[in-house]
């Protein structure tokens, strides 16, 4: 007889489970509700991290060209402090011979050194000042970029590889989004894009406040639920917060055109409340494999939805995408 081997727990399952909505907050097209902790958290028993952003206001944390040639899928994160670094998926970094975005959230450790896999969004550049390295922007990049990403990473880990995009894809993403909104842009930029937004992007920003015990949230654009945040630790969600929400009020502000790019692609049902978004998303389906630095990698596909997601001793970081 072969014995019975014990269900590996569902991280995503159980981090939604310690969760509860609070009511909705609203500004012009964006709808948030925000995922705020039962209860205070017990013992931690993975790795303290910090964000990308505090690490570099330290000084602690030095990203640059994986060498002097470059290259652009990789970039070097050299963490010179006592903690681990989160770097974001989609958080930008602009600088050194071109702009970036991660391609997955990466856990740095301590006293190490990382290459990670990256997006370039700024086609047209290859140099740089001398001297200069990236920096951050405290912003993630359109959560409908990032959609796109995902898929592409997805089938590249499910093949074996790394965490591999389709560059090609992002660059038409990033022109169309340049045409459309009529920005002069000498490198295609997408900061160029965003610059063309900005103003109702930081209005719509200003507009949310985190609560007390929040780690997370869901978002609607319009009528439609189209997306998922978690970050484990309160008090890096609250660092990252105006981050993240950045990712949704650009695609709020341009709610017209990337919802008119969505029903082209898609005709299934849209979730129109959260409770079905999360009932969706507690039961998709789970795959693991190792992520670069710390922590392990988790792909999610279930019906409608679909995301990613880092696990280091509890969820570090959690997106997901309704489809």
């Amino acid at each position: 007889m072969c014995a019975t081997l014990p269900t590996q727990p569902n991280p995503i399952s159980e981090v939604l489970a310690s969760l509860h909505l609070a009511p909705r907050q609203c500004h012009k097209e964006l709808t948030v509700w925000p995922l705020v902790r039962n209860h205070e958290p017990g013992s931690e028993t993975g790795p303290r991290y910090i964000s990308l952003a505090e690490a570099l206001g330290r000084d602690s944390i030095v990203v640059d060209e994986v060498s002097e040639g470059g290259d652009v899928p990789h970039i070097r994160v050299a963490n010179r402090g006592d903690s681990a670094v989160l770097v974001l998926f989609g958080e930008e970094l602009v600088g050194a011979k071109q702009n970036r975005i991660a391609n997955a959230s990466f856990l740095v450790p301590a006293a190490s050194q990382l290459v990670i896999d990256v997006s370039c969004v700024e086609q047209d550049r290859w140099s740089r000042a001398r001297g200069q390295r990236f920096e951050g922007l405290e912003s993630t990049v359109s959560h409908a970029i990032r959609h796109k990403i995902h898929q592409s990473v997805s089938a590249a880990r499910s093949a074996g590889g790394r965490f591999t995009a389709d560059q090609g894809e992002v660059w038409e993403e990033v022109g169309e989004r340049l045409r459309r909104s009529g920005a002069r842009s000498a490198t295609l930029s997408y900061q160029d894009y965003v610059g063309t937004r900005l103003e109702e992007r930081e209005e719509i920003v200003q507009s949310f406040e985190p609560l007390p015990g929040q780690v997370g949230f869901v978002a609607a654009i319009g009528d439609q639920v189209v997306g998922l945040e978690v970050v484990g630790d309160p008090d890096v969600f609250h660092r990252l917060f105006q981050s993240l929400l950045r990712s949704y009020a650009i695609d709020a502000a341009d709610r017209g055109w990337v919802q008119s790019r969505r029903r082209k692609r898609s005709v299934a049902a849209t979730f129109d409340s959260p409770e079905s978004f999360l009932d969706a998303l507690t039961a998709a389906g789970l795959e693991r494999s190792p992520s670069l630095g710390l922590g392990e990698d988790l792909r999610i596909d279930g019906t409608g939805v679909s995301g990613c997601a880092l696990e280091a001793g509890g969820i570090v970081h959690l997106t997901v995408f309704a489809h």
